[in-house]
């Protein structure tokens, strides 16, 4: 009898350590209990506005490669194209504010696209992370067609022919808008033809469906190189040196008052906890660190642009500025 009460004595001491080894400090119900110390614990989202093959959506998907091996995670890039990238930003912020969700962003979502159409977001919605890269838009033709300069551009236009121009995306969409103005500035007679990215447009030059396009660096380089496009200027005011093609001047530089430097960035929902925030921007500084990633951006032209987010916000400021001087020419 005695050694039966010892049990239950015993058994009931137990039970007792266990329960308050689950209610303290060191148990999962309360007090230190955090789940987000084991953040990530499952696979990450990037949300890409734009279509696949451009060079947001290369870069955004070289990055998730490197998942497993800085984050311990699987990272895929989930493309949602249209409506000038509000589709994707509407999706990110429809999403759980957990961290698991990231969005490729651009200056324009807030510099320009407001302008154009009613928006559900506001820069205060998004937390930057980290810069992508510095956009270098060039505006190119199809090398059968003999026009390597502006000035053999204006003289197309002037035997009586509109220019068809493809561009990634309609108004609100920073390269629709530039390439706009530079054919408002000119004077010539011009019509747009939107595609869903810029391999899109470039593919739709190459074929000669359009006269002239616009692009990055990415897309139109290695067509460029081999002799079947033709740089005819780019927005970035000192121009740009290219790997494979050289120097391409800026527009400024040929006496036509334009400019624009464009730029992609990481951003989470700004209700994302701080600290998942942190774990995100590591993993995308540890990525860019890589050597085999730096070389993957050598190889495309480009290197990565690790902006702060005071740094990606001061330059939204400014493109806000500048858009308010170009936006009128084309509405």
């Amino acid at each position: 009898m005695k050694r039966k009460r010892l049990l239950a004595t015993l058994m009931a001491g137990l039970f007792a350590l266990n329960l308050a080894a689950c209610s303290g400090p060191l148990g999962g119900s309360a007090g230190g209990g955090d789940k987000d110390e084991d953040f990530p614990s499952k696979q990450v989202t990037i949300i890409m506005p734009w279509s696949l093959g451009g060079g947001p959506d290369t870069i955004a998907r070289q990055v998730a490669a490197y998942g497993e091996k800085y984050l311990g995670v699987p990272v895929i890039v989930e493309n949602k194209t249209g409506g000038a990238g509000t589709i994707a930003m509407n999706t990110v912020l429809q999403a759980a504010d957990d961290g698991y969700s990231m969005v490729v962003a651009n200056g324009p979502l807030f510099s320009l696209t407001p302008s154009f159409q009613n928006v559900s977001y506001s820069l205060d919605d998004i937390t930057p992370l980290i810069g992508m890269r510095i956009t270098e838009f060039v505006v190119l033709t199809n090398a059968k067609s003999g026009i390597t300069t502006i000035d053999q551009l204006k003289e197309y236009a002037a035997s009586g022919k509109t220019i068809k121009y493809a561009t990634t995306g309609g108004p609100g969409n920073d390269s629709y808008t530039m390439i706009s103005v530079l054919f408002k500035l000119l004077d010539i007679p011009a019509e747009a033809i939107p595609y869903d990215g810029g391999q899109d447009a470039i593919n739709a030059l190459v074929g000669e469906h359009v006269d002239v396009a616009i692009g990055s660096p990415p897309v139109y380089r290695d067509y460029v190189a081999s002799g079947e496009l033709n740089c005819l200027g780019t927005f970035i005011p000192e121009g740009i040196d290219v790997e494979g093609i050289g120097h391409i001047p800026s527009f400024k530089e040929q006496g036509i008052d334009v400019e624009f430097t464009g730029m992609d960035y990481f951003a989470v929902r700004s209700s994302v906890d701080d600290s998942k925030k942190a774990v995100l921007t590591k993993f995308i500084q540890d990525v860019y660190a890589d050597p085999d990633f730096q070389k993957f951006m050598s190889e495309m032209g480009m290197e990565a642009w690790g902006a702060t987010e005071d740094e990606i916000l001061t330059m939204i400021e400014d493109q806000t500025t500048a858009m308010k001087e170009y936006i009128p020419l084309i509405q």
